[in-house]
């Protein structure tokens, strides 16, 4: 019995050793001193002069705290209880050194308004500026999307409400703000409804320019809103999904079932703008918008081969997440293309970190043009003073499932998430591609009890990841599987699991020469002391200078605390 004893003792020692693995000497980390937790659905983290202010509103108040970002104590803290029962949180806003905070209110049945507000921040006083000002006042019902309570990972729609009624987006260089509202259909019928679309242009201290609500020229049910985005002139661009029948799903055989069209709106004109966006032989499945210096815009995405997007072994359509390249092109001031480029994805990218299985299957699949990059979305794109620009792509999707029960329906539904390989470019200023890298991840996850989100986003979690640049590098920091941290990057991950620790790691992606380090910045099972910390997400993180940012974290006992990371390498 007592060498048995010995035995257990000493593969506990060996598995200890194992799980504390050492953290890259790329990154060190500070923890602050505990302080009290405030809940809130919504964070909002900003950075200004050495200091941080935290925004977090809830039900009955909303709390403006500010820490010192040397020493990350606590500088003040303000509580308002002032503001209106039922209100809604819109977002909030930095609009050229100045901090915004936007809510709405309905009026009531008698005056049946849907009214915008915001309420201006000090940030040096860490405090409200005046009263709520209202900006926005909209007859009728507002669309926005519904904020769904999940119990026990399964949604219920008790009393949930109706969030996101309006968006707020800013110019590349904060001049000019839209704010977007769509009106609650009066048809049902999603197939004779045609949506009603308000744009109110505000420059930079939010005084109103111009404003004008717009019939869609497509009913909703042959229209997919995809990206909007506002320039520094004032004009509005909006890509969609136009299905080409009403059934609104992809037919068999070698096209899509839509096309791509951009849509103009300009204060001078009334009337909509459009114009069809192609890539003659390819096929554009996923599309965004940015500004570029000379206040222009830029259309960036991934495109399928046509010919690839019937799989004849079970007669499925491709998915349209699935990418077989990247493309670019310029829009100019009248809408015009201008300056198109393509850049495969190569089969040698699409089959690193997969199974034998699977890779052979896309190497056969390759020889007929039908490898493609699965479930790829477009997350982050990068304007580089010289010209060249960075794209990064991540796997991410939902799977549905439904509990075992009797009753309508067979049990409830409720959805896991799964956010997974990586996917950099770099294109130069001459729109030639400098490298393309694939970066092997493995997330999975779904909401907890009584987390409440809303069901116009994908559920993240403490999953996805964050992206810097400095010091010719760039970084792409996730929280990982312990299991991963000496793996060599030509392996497949182990999965991570959200919620249940996790190693925070980071690729590092030299810019001139595509090179690709990984490395542990530290365990959250074990920050410092035994501490554990908990509730990680990217949302709650903010970069406070070009090598250092700031996550805050749960520690339980009711108590937050900072992390701050710097870059050393």
């Amino acid at each position: 019995m007592k060498n048995k004893l010995f035995i257990l003792l000493g593969l506990f020692f060996v598995i200890t050793l194992q799980a504390q693995k050492e953290l890259s000497k790329d990154y060190s980390y500070t923890v602050s001193e505990p302080y009290q937790v405030y809940d809130a659905a919504k964070k909002f983290y900003f950075s200004k002069n050495g200091e941080m202010l935290t925004v977090k509103p809830w039900k009955k108040y909303l709390i403006i705290q500010k820490f010192n970002e040397i020493s990350l104590k606590q500088i003040s803290l303000k509580e308002y209880n002032d503001l209106p029962k039922n209100y809604v949180v819109e977002g909030m806003e930095e609009i050229q050194e100045k901090f915004y905070f936007f809510y709405s209110t309905w009026s009531g049945k008698k005056t049946k308004q849907e009214r915008l507000y915001y309420r201006e921040i000090n940030f040096e006083k860490g405090a409200f500026i005046g009263d709520a000002k209202q900006i926005i006042g909209v007859s009728g019902k507002l669309a926005g999307t519904m904020a769904i309570s999940n119990s026990a990972n399964m949604f219920t729609f008790g009393a949930n409400e109706t969030v996101d009624k309006f968006s707020i987006q800013k110019s590349k260089d904060e001049s000019r703000i839209l704010i977007k509202y769509r009106k609650k259909p009066k048809v049902k019928n999603d197939k004779k409804s045609y949506d009603i679309i308000g744009l109110s242009i505000f420059n930079s201290t939010l005084n109103k320019q111009w404003e004008r609500e717009y019939t869609m020229p497509y009913t909703e049910r042959r229209m997919d809103a995809l990206d909007y985005e506002i320039n520094s002139n004032g004009n509005v661009y909006l890509v969609s999904r136009v299905f080409h029948d009403d059934s609104n799903k992809d037919k068999k055989g070698n096209n899509f079932n839509y096309h791509i069209e951009l849509f103009n709106f300009l204060e001078s004109n009334a009337t909509i703008l459009k114009t069809k966006l192609e890539l003659g032989d390819h096929f554009i499945n996923g599309i965004k918008l940015v500004e570029t210096d000379d206040k222009n815009m830029m259309c960036l995405g991934f495109y399928n081969n046509l010919i690839s997007n019937v799989n004849k072994a079970n007669n499925k359509i491709t998915k349209r997440g699935n990418a077989d390249g990247i493309f670019t092109f310029k829009l100019t001031n009248d809408a015009k293309v201008t300056d198109k480029h393509k850049y495969e994805i190569p089969i040698d990218i699409l089959t690193q970190y997969i199974g034998k299985g699977a890779k052979n299957r896309a190497k056969n699949r390759d020889k007929k043009d039908k490898a493609e990059f699965v479930d790829l979305q477009l997350k982050d794109i990068i304007l580089n003073p010289d010209g060249s620009l960075i794209m990064v792509g991540e796997q991410s999707y939902a799977v549905e499932h439904r509990s075992s029960g009797g009753g309508y329906g067979g049990g409830s539904v409720y959805y896991v998430y799964y956010y997974k390989d990586m996917l950099i470019t770099k294109i130069d200023s001459e729109g030639k591609l400098s490298w393309m890298k694939k970066l092997p991840k493995r997330q999975v996850g779904k909401p907890k009890t009584g987390q409440i989100y809303d069901t116009s986003k994908m559920y993240q979690g403490g999953m996805s990841y964050s992206y810097f640049s400095t010091k010719g590098n760039h970084y792409l920091v996730f929280l990982d599987n312990v299991k991963n941290i000496d793996l060599p990057i030509t392996k497949i991950p182990a999965k991570h699991d959200d919620g249940k620790g996790g190693y925070l790691t980071a690729y590092k992606i030299n810019d001139t020469t595509g090179h690709i380090s990984k490395g542990s910045i530290l365990d959250t099972r074990n920050v410092k002391d035994k501490l554990a910390v908990y509730q990680f997400s990217n949302n709650r993180l903010v970069k406070i200078a070009e090598d250092e940012f700031i996550v805050e974290v749960y520690k339980k006992k009711k108590e937050d605390v900072l992390i701050k990371i710097k870059i050393e390498g």
